[in-house]
């Protein structure tokens, strides 16, 4: 089939579609075929702007995680700006779970290096130790992952398993946190260890106080 010379569809237009196939009916439902039909066009005219399915994959996980917040405001702490970055992404993953299993390889195809080198940029700028930079930042991303896909494929007993476990379902009826107080609860612990583990580390980094030397003036 030949490729229109003009493509007929955006790039972003195909991308919103693919997005809604794939949180209606999961990955494996999106194919060339089914995009084109959907948008009303050949398959062809799709490679004006992908050069595969995959690479439609990884656009439409550029698209769901666009609204992830950056750097925050000139001035503002990264303490605050960090941990509502990290909110946004848990609530962009509750929104489209079907594209969790790609989220996790994403980096390794550059998918949110930009995002990620303006984070290490002012987190540094901040005066954030360059060593515990990458940690903290991929502590807050495996933690809202982790999070997202527990949240997505958990759910309480069903009335058949309550009567054989009881006080599971006590406990899971009357949970004193819900997930979004749980999730900032181990933010806020995430950022504390790593403020710990900066102190620990300065200390070390210190240098020894010289000996007095006994008789010395």
């Amino acid at each position: 089939m030949v490729r229109p010379k003009v493509p007929l569809i955006s790039r972003r237009t195909a991308l919103e579609v693919a997005l809604e196939i794939i949180d209606s009916d999961g990955l494996d439902a999106l194919s060339i075929r089914r995009l084109a039909t959907a948008l009303g066009v050949n398959g062809a005219s799709l490679y004006h702007h992908f050069s595969s399915k995959e690479d439609i994959v990884f656009g439409a996980v550029e698209l769901a995680l666009a609204e992830v917040r950056g750097v925050g405001e000139p001035g503002a702490s990264w303490r605050q700006w960090l941990p509502e970055n990290a909110r946004s992404l848990r609530r962009a993953l509750l929104a489209h779970p079907a594209l969790l299993p790609v989220v996790v390889r994403a980096r390794s195809h550059g998918l949110g290096a930009r995002l990620l080198d303006a984070s290490a940029a002012r987190l540094m700028g901040d005066g954030v130790p360059s060593a515990v930079v990458m940690p903290l930042l991929d502590a807050l991303a495996a933690f809202a992952i982790s999070s997202a896909l527990h949240e997505t494929q958990s759910g309480g007993p069903e009335e058949s398993a309550a009567e054989e476990y009881p006080a599971l379902a006590k406990a899971a009826a009357e949970r004193g946190l819900d997930a979004d107080q749980i999730y900032d609860l181990v933010i806020a612990s995430i950022l504390q260890a790593i403020d710990t583990a900066v102190e620990q580390q300065r200390a070390r980094w210190m240098p020894s106080p010289p000996v007095p030397v006994e008789g010395a003036l």
